[in-house]
């Protein structure tokens, strides 16, 4: 099995070994891979970028998580 796309080369060739089209590639656009895309290209490469990750944070949770350091920050 391929460890990339995880097709078997019995997929794609019959019994005679004659190639068959088992699958059909086509393209998608995924606007969540597209916005991590440009928040890694915000992190520096090297050691201040080493162990970064980026992830997708639902809008509301991430406002409620600004709220919430706002109220934090406002009552010290």
């Amino acid at each position: 099995m391929c460890p990339q796309c995880g097709t078997r080369e019995s997929e794609w060739v019959d019994e005679q070994g004659d190639y068959q089209e088992a699958y059909v590639a086509i393209s998608h656009k995924c606007f969540g891979c597209e916005e991590i895309a440009a928040k890694q290209s915000e992190i520096p490469e090297g050691k201040p970028g080493a162990g970064m990750k980026v992830l997708l944070l639902p809008a509301s949770v991430h406002a409620a998580q600004q709220l919430l350091e706002e109220l934090t920050a406002a009552a010290r």
